[in-house]
């Protein structure tokens, strides 16, 4: 047996089961810091509230994917951030949902 395997048991509608589990071997875990560098002409257009759309957005998505889309109103914006912070994780605080929606409004929206 491998020295990472250990003897399990589990029960399984009334029937218990012994063998050995296959675990993976232990690993060791790297948590070294990474630093990051966007390429030049990379990043939202300037102006108030780009900070937060090239800190949040650019995470998962380019510029370039962004801008693309149809002009949304400022509701619509503030609708897709928010879902991108509740439904897929994207890690802003959600104080900053309307300042990026007003802004995603300035660079492509309809008012």
């Amino acid at each position: 047996m491998k020295p990472w395997a250990a003897w399990v048991t589990a029960s399984v509608a009334g029937t218990v089961v012994l063998g050995v589990a296959a675990a993976q071997p232990p690993r060791t875990v790297s948590r070294d810091n990474v630093e990051v560098s966007f390429p030049a002409g990379k990043a939202f257009p300037s102006g108030p509230g780009s900070d937060l759309a090239n800190a949040h957005c650019l995470i998962c998505h380019s510029a370039g994917m962004v801008t693309r889309q149809p002009p949304l109103t400022f509701d619509d914006w503030k609708a897709e951030v928010s879902k991108m912070r509740a439904v897929y994780g994207a890690p802003f605080p959600a104080e900053s949902i309307d300042d990026i929606a007003h802004y995603l409004v300035t660079i492509n929206g309809k008012r």
